[in-house]
């Protein structure tokens, strides 16, 4: 039994990774069209969004941060692309100033946190609305159609694997390789375990707030793009309330909302349980009223999991501390 809950306990995304499993399995009981390939194909797809938007936003709350203004900033995105695409009909350009300025929007977001000392929950509220409010003032809150090449992006297929599902994949490999496996990785989970300590033994603490909101900003411009695709067009609506979604797939995957700990596995395969929950309803009939009720109350289960996990870790370290403490007068 100790095993199993160490197990348990150093791969967290275990947890949501059986949920998906036990979900997917009452789903092909209730539903014989689940477990075919063309409808776990579209999952994936579907998916491919709130994953790769999931990556970044893991590095951010590693170090205790979160950016709420994600879905802001694939707005904006996606209007940036869409209005140099009517006026230009250039996708390069298009493309290099979308992701360009995604990178950007999420550097701004860093360098405000850095340097004004503001929590990033308040910081980023703000910034969403300012992004949005620039994507509207940029487009005049119009829907613009994109050229039809640009589907290729959202529903196009690369030696038979759909495009999202493809860069779906090299987005996590490169996150997975960034967190664990380089220097940078070990710093973002420095700043999360303790900022004052990571400061302390001179950590580039601010450099690497700022490239993890980098990241964000990043990884939310490819979303964007694949989401304007599949879509076919810039809509008014688009990004609206995504970043709780993302939010949600992160501390299901098993990330902590206080930083410090967590993994990319777990926030992919958490955007992949939260997509299946849609596509059961779905399957199911059941009214798209119901889906964000779903989706708050999985959200709020996720923070109050997140809350307990990390008491009892706390109240486990005291009673070590305490068991240490009371050895070590007994040798006295």
């Amino acid at each position: 039994m100790d095993r199993f809950k160490q197990t348990f306990s150093s791969k967290k995304w275990l947890a949501i990774a059986l949920a998906t499993l036990a979900l997917g399995i009452a789903l092909s009981l209730v539903s014989t069209a689940f477990l075919t390939f063309s409808n776990i194909q579209s999952v994936l797809v579907q998916a491919s969004v709130t994953a790769i938007m999931a990556v970044g936003m893991t590095f951010i709350i590693l170090t205790g941060g979160i950016d709420i203004s994600m879905g802001a900033i694939l707005f904006f995105t996606s209007s940036l692309f869409a209005k140099i695409m009517v006026e230009t009909g250039s996708y390069s350009m298009a493309f290099t100033a979308a992701i360009g300025c995604a990178c950007l929007l999420g550097a701004v977001n860093g360098l405000l946190v850095v340097r004004f000392k503001i929590i990033p929950l308040i910081t980023t509220l703000a910034t969403y609305t300012m992004y949005r409010g620039m994507a509207i003032h940029l487009t005049g809150a119009q829907n613009i159609p994109v050229p039809r090449e640009m589907g290729f992006l959202g529903n196009g297929k690369l030696m038979g694997i759909p495009v999202p599902i493809l860069l779906l994949a090299i987005v996590f490999v490169l996150g997975l390789y960034l967190l664990n496996k380089t220097r940078f990785g070990l710093y973002v989970k420095a700043i999360g375990n303790s900022e004052q300590s990571a400061r302390e033994t001179n950590l580039p603490v601010n450099w690497v707030t700022i490239l993890v909101y980098v990241i964000g900003g990043l990884t939310t411009g490819i979303a964007a793009l694949i989401l304007l695709a599949r879509v076919g067009g810039l809509q008014s609506g688009i990004g609206i309330g995504i970043e709780f979604t993302v939010i949600a797939a992160v501390v299901l995957g098993g990330t902590k909302l206080s930083g410090g700990s967590g993994t990319i596995v777990g926030s992919v395969i958490g955007a992949v349980f939260l997509v299946l929950i849609d596509n059961g309803l779905n399957l199911l009939n059941a009214s798209p009223y119901i889906y964000d009720i779903v989706k708050g109350v999985v959200l709020l289960a996720a923070v109050i999991i997140d809350k307990v996990s990390f008491e009892r870790q706390a109240k486990h370290l005291l009673e070590q501390k305490a068991l240490r403490i009371k050895s070590t007068s007994g040798v006295a």
